[in-house]
């Protein structure tokens, strides 16, 4: 898949519109020069890895008959020259034993998005036509 981001000039605003064809979002850069109320970049990037590890935590304690009744992730990051720590709290709440509280943060350590993150990034970038 695919994401389309998109700024015109015309528009009088920074935002930019995104897309990966079927849903459509905005991000705007940080207050006062953009929209505070809409996500930067960087709250799109903390996001993706609290999406993906709520939704696996969510699947995966249903196959495992958990009583997993709410998962609340957080994610904020620090920034150094050269360096992007994203720092995530889990909170799992319901019937949980010691046991199978391991065990959903060794999933939440393996999501998707976990995992890109935390391997080798390269990024290829060409101007079109």
């Amino acid at each position: 898949m695919t994401i389309e981001a998109t700024w015109l000039a015309n528009s009088g605003a920074s935002l930019c519109d995104l897309s990966n064809g079927t849903a459509h979002w905005k991000a705007d850069l940080d207050a006062p020069a953009g929209d505070a109320t809409l996500p930067n970049p960087h709250d799109l990037l903390d996001s993706a890895l609290a999406a993906c590890t709520t939704l696996t935590l969510q699947i995966y304690a249903k196959r495992r008959n958990y009583d997993l009744q709410e998962v609340r992730v957080t994610v904020s990051h620090e920034e150094a020259p050269g360096t992007y720590k994203l720092v995530r709290r889990l909170e799992l709440q319901g019937n949980l034993d010691e046991k199978a509280r391991e065990d959903l943060l060794r999933v939440a350590n393996k999501c998707p998005v976990h995992k890109v993150l935390s391997s080798q990034i390269s990024i290829d970038t060409t101007l079109a036509g």
